[in-house]
Formats: C-alpha cells, sequence, structure tokens
C-alpha cells in the first residue's frame, strides 16, 4: 500500500509555534508507526532546512491544495492531520474523498458535523450529558461564570471565561456555554463508522491566564473512579455521529457525570503518549478500523506525559503502570 501522510501546519507553511510543535510531533509519530509502508509526506518548501520526519526524505512543496490536486491519484491511502479551525479538517477531507483516494479518517459529514459545535450539540442532544449551551443574543446579563468559545475552535484556542456583571464582547460566530467546575479529561477511541471502542483515559493540563483557558498537555493513559462512565459517554457520543471512523477522541468535565464539550474527528496529541505505551501499533490499528476491523481492545505497559518543548512535544514515559 503506498500511502500519503501529511499534517497541515508543516505542510502549507503555517509558522506559528503553538501549532507547528504538536503538528510537527504528531506528524513524526504517525510517520514511525507507518515506517513498514511505502510512505511520501510532505513538507512545505518554507520549512525546506528543517529535520522533520527524521528517516524520511519529504516531497518538498509549493501550494498544498495544488499538489493534492496533482498527485493524491498516485497514492493507494492518505492519512492527515489538521484542525477545524476554518473548516480546513473538512475542506481537505473532502478533497481526498473526491480523489476516491481510501482516507484513513472520518467521512466528509462526520468531520462537518464535529468541527461545528452547534451541529455536534444538536447531534448529540438527548443522547449523552452535554453543557448548557447559548447563543450570543440569549445573553442579556452574566448571572453566573460562563464560557465563551469560538464554534469552530480548536482545543483552547479563543476560549474565555467571563464572570458575573462582566459586559463581554460577543461579536463573531461564538457560543456560551455554563462554567462546570471539574476535572478536564479526555478520551481516545478507535472506530468502524458504527461501533467505537474506548482506548484510554486521557488527563488535560489546562492551565488559566487571565481569562483565557491554555492547553499546556497531558498524560495518558490514566486512571480515575468515573473512567468508565467517560468511556460510555465517550463510545456513546462518537456512534451517534455516524461516519466517525479511525481515531476519535472526546474532550470531556468529569463533575457529577461526565459532560461532553467536543469531539475531535482526528488524531489528537495524546497519540504521541499512547504509541509509546501501547502494546500494539495504533497506526496499524487506525487502518484496521477504518477497513471495518476493531481490535477486541488494546492494552498499554506504562503511561506517558506530554508536554511543549522547544523544537516539539516532550514525551516522558513512566513504564511501572499496567493497565487496560
Amino acid at each position: 500500500m503506498k500511502l500519503l501522510i501529511f499534517e497541515y501546519a508543516t505542510a502549507s507553511g503555517i509558522d506559528d509555534p503553538e501549532i507547528f510543535l504538536e503538528g510537527r510531533s504528531m506528524l513524526e509519530a504517525l510517520l514511525a508507526d507507518f515506517r513498514d509502508f511505502d510512505v511520501e509526506f510532505l513538507l512545505s518548501e518554507r520549512f525546506a532546512d528543517r529535520d522533520i520526519g527524521a528517516g524520511f526524505r519529504p516531497s518538498i512543496i509549493g501550494d498544498l491544495d495544488e499538489w493534492l490536486q496533482e498527485n493524491l491519484e498516485g497514492f493507494d491511502a492518505c492519512m492527515f492531520i489538521a484542525a477545524e479551525e476554518g473548516m480546513e479538517l473538512y475542506r481537505l477531507t473532502r478533497i481526498i474523498e473526491k480523489s476516491g483516494v481510501l482516507l484513513l479518517g472520518s467521512s466528509g459529514d462526520a468531520v462537518r458535523t464535529c468541527s461545528d459545535k452547534r451541529l455536534t450539540y444538536r447531534a448529540l442532544d438527548g443522547r449523552v450529558p452535554l453543557i448548557g449551551t447559548y447563543e450570543p443574543e440569549e445573553i442579556v446579563d452574566v448571572p453566573s461564570r460562563l464560557i465563551v468559545k469560538p464554534a469552530d475552535g480548536v482545543a483552547c484556542q479563543g476560549i474565555r471565561i467571563i464572570e458575573p456583571g462582566d459586559v463581554p464582547d460577543l461579536s463573531g460566530d461564538l457560543i456560551i456555554q455554563d462554567f462546570i467546575e471539574g476535572e478536564s479529561v479526555s478520551v481516545s477511541l478507535l472506530s468502524d463508522g458504527e461501533r467505537a471502542l474506548p482506548l484510554s483515559l486521557n488527563r488535560q493540563d489546562i492551565i488559566m491566564a487571565g481569562s483565557e483557558l491554555e492547553y499546556s498537555g497531558g498524560s495518558a493513559p490514566v486512571d480515575h473512579e468515573m473512567r468508565e462512565d467517560a468511556f460510555t459517554v465517550a463510545r456513546r457520543a462518537v456512534e451517534s455521529i455516524p461516519g466517525l471512523r479511525g481515531y476519535v477522541g472526546v474532550d470531556l468535565i468529569l463533575a457529577d457525570e461526565p459532560y461532553v464539550v467536543e469531539i475531535n474527528s482526528r488524531i489528537t496529541t495524546p497519540y504521541i503518549g499512547l504509541r509509546r505505551v501501547a502494546e500494539a501499533n495504533l497506526g496499524h490499528l487506525i487502518l484496521q478500523s477504518v477497513l471495518g476491523r476493531l481490535p477486541s481492545g488494546v492494552k498499554f505497559s506504562g503511561t506517558a506525559s506530554f508536554r511543549k518543548g522547544t523544537d516539539g512535544m516532550i514525551v516522558e514515559v513512566n513504564e511501572g503502570f499496567r493497565g487496560y
């Protein structure tokens, strides 16, 4: 199988340190997991002098869209990493779907739903516990602490907290949610488009900088008294949206029960840690899941923590843990 792998920031030349660090690390993790395939990966000419994807020779490109339109048909399958912001994940998904190449990820319809928090909440309403969500015009005053976030936001980007009595600027494509005290976690899952298998519960390290939230890393897998409840809610959420395939991440708040925050129809940051402690090749399991063959389970021989470094994400492994 000839496989194309790319990550949006490194392939399109976006030199944003916050995006580049995680993108580079996830790209290199995928390349390592598919080392035994006939792999080609893309790198923007802007980064041609950087050592990315050690052991692999990149195809140096100019315009990403133009390259995909001209070259996709030469591959059997494609796996890529991109964010929902600006509908980039959806747009690239549709380009690959139209080419007829096997997409090792979710369908365009599923990505479209998960890229817009309004559509996600409508799809999940009545199926899983959801955070109270409002449109800007519904907020006449601020009676309690609320969270404001872009409707197509990624991780903690653009999220801010407003306090009782504030007169916030609610212009733009925003949604407002109740602030729920609890623990920020995510669940990583594999899905074949209909059925989902929870793999791990992951801790999210989120810090408050003034009125804004910042994601700084996390650890995976972790144990928690609400782990099975989180698994149940995450699985139900993924199975509620047809077409979610491969690796999927569900962000949750653990409070009196697990509340769904969002669904990421793509590879998420915990992957770079999980692959280091999984007793199976996670990249290969993604491929098998897309082809309709979910594993019965995945065991881990340790825990991994990950945080932002100078050139990429720093991963530290504790091999003393065994479980799941």
